[in-house]
Order: structure tokens, then C-alpha cells, then sequence
């Protein structure tokens, strides 16, 4: 018996509670969304509010029928505690889609912003081509932010 001083220490991990809408691996942002709630015991009323959007909204999010629009984001992350979406942060692409995603800013806005194309911005995300040198101190000074 090297492993603990009593027989049923291996237990530890094998009583789980299942919770009824709790998703063990949660895939989608919709999956996120409702886990969180859950951990948080917040209602779909409650989570509505402090979106500040409609139950209805929570309800499309959480069912993967619908997904927040992105001006919703900023105070969805800071909701849940934590950005709920798959980004390769390593790139300059994952920076500029993290850094839009917390600012709320769609790529037509931040594109306006940094005085470029909307389709120029999409390149740089999709790290097909990196910016000119002003440009990359401006993005620089916003990361910094």
C-alpha cells in the first residue's frame, strides 16, 4: 500500500457529481458559455443581465443556435473570466484577433482604425502577410495596452 495509508485514497477522483446541463468537454462557445454559468450558479436571467442582452440571446448562445455578436465580447470575457475561443496567440494573427476580440471590435472597425482594408487585415490574421513597419509598432503600442 504505497500509494496512501488507506485503502480507498484512490477513490478521490471517481465521485462526480453530474450536473444536469454540465458539459465534461466543452467544444463549442455556446458549451463555454453554459459551464460557466453553471460554475458561477448564475440563471439564464441573471447572465442576461449582466450582458446586458436578452434571455433569449443566453438561450441561442448556449444551444450553439446563434453566437454573440462581437461588440458583446469584451463583457463576455470579463464575465466568464476568461477568453472562451481557440486562438493561437504565438502569431501576430491570434494577437490582432485577441486584441479585436477583447477591444469588441469587428475587422471593419479596427481595419478603419489602423487606416488599412478590411481584406488587409484579414491577411495579416491569417499570418499570409505581416505588416509594414509603422504598422507593427502601432499594433505593438495596443498590445502593450
Amino acid at each position: 500500500m504505497e500509494r496512501g495509508a488507506l485503502p480507498f485514497n484512490d477513490l478521490r477522483n471517481t465521485l462526480r457529481i453530474q450536473i444536469k446541463g454540465y458539459i465534461d468537454i466543452p467544444t463549442t462557445l455556446g458549451d463555454k458559455i453554459r459551464n460557466r454559468r453553471i460554475e458561477l450558479q448564475l440563471t439564464i436571467q441573471q447572465l442576461a443581465r449582466l450582458l446586458k442582452v436578452t434571455e433569449e440571446a443566453i438561450v441561442y448562445w448556449e444551444y450553439n443556435r446563434g453566437q454573440s455578436k462581437i461588440y458583446n465580447y469584451p463583457k463576455l470575457i470579463e464575465v466568464l473570466g476568461f477568453l472562451p475561443f481557440e486562438i493561437d496567440t504565438s502569431t501576430l494573427g491570434g494577437k490582432i484577433i485577441v486584441y479585436r476580440y477583447i477591444k469588441g471590435l469587428s475587422r471593419k472597425k479596427f481595419s478603419n482604425l489602423l487606416g488599412v482594408d478590411e481584406s488587409t487585415l484579414k491577411t495579416w490574421e491569417d499570418n499570409k502577410y505581416v505588416p509594414v513597419a509603422y504598422i507593427m509598432q502601432i499594433l505593438g503600442n495596443l498590445f502593450k495596452e
